[in-house]
């Protein structure tokens, strides 16, 4: 089966490839190459970096872990393309910032009325769409978050054996494993990621999105 790209366009809620506040981990696997992050930027808020606006109305959600899933190159049927196929997230709401922006909205809702417990939520891009998976009921750690995402993958992918740890992120490129060349590795300087391998290459794919940022923001002046 072939998986389609996602277009980071359409997605800006999607956590952002390549982006962790931590080195993250690098995984092969089969045609595979899957990145762990760890609450890395959404799309959007590197769209609003890069077109120096301020952040407003960033969604009240964040990603814990989140598992970034791209064909190895020199495996791609769509060609050596660096977007990815799938993103599996681990997700919890921030009410407070939920209940803000409702009423900056004018919408009618008492603050009691919001859940108080923090509820960790199972989410999936594809190049189709985004999906609600249900409710995470285990104890939320980088292993069980490891261990969730591996057996998603070996579900969804339909995969056998081990997949092979290779790194961290950056270790994705020029790893001949993984098809992406060490040149792609230039971090930009407004990087959450300290050097760990937020690459070029996540300009590249949000360079439209943030011209499309941009005319939204002055439109809505």
């Amino acid at each position: 089966m072939t998986h389609n790209l996602i277009e980071l366009t359409k997605h800006t809620s999607m956590p952002a490839p390549f982006d962790s506040v931590d080195a993250g981990e690098a995984w092969v696997w089969g045609d595979y190459v899957a990145l762990m992050q760890t609450k890395p930027k959404t799309v959007a808020e590197l769209m609003m970096e890069m077109a120096k606006v301020p952040k407003t109305d960033i969604p009240p959600f964040d990603y814990p872990f989140v598992m970034t899933v791209f064909y190895r190159k020199d495996k791609n049927p769509h060609g050596p393309s660096s977007r990815p196929i799938m993103v599996a997230t681990l997700e919890t709401a921030d009410y407070a910032k939920a209940y803000e922006q409702m009423k900056k909205r004018g919408m009618e809702i008492k603050e009691s009325d919001m859940p108080k417990k923090k509820t960790v939520v199972q989410g999936l891009f594809t190049g189709e769409g985004r999906y609600n998976l249900g409710v995470f009921d285990e104890i939320l750690t980088r292993d069980t978050a490891r261990q969730y995402f591996m057996n998603w993958m070996r579900k969804s992918l339909s995969l056998a054996g081990e997949p092979e740890k290779i790194g961290t992120l950056k270790d994705v490129y020029g790893n001949p494993k993984t098809g992406w060349e060490t040149a792609e590795l230039n971090r930009p300087k407004n990087s959450q990621n300290k050097g760990n391998g937020c690459a070029a290459v996540i300009a590249g794919w949000i360079l439209l999105a943030v011209v499309a940022a941009v005319l939204v923001l002055q439109l809505a002046k």
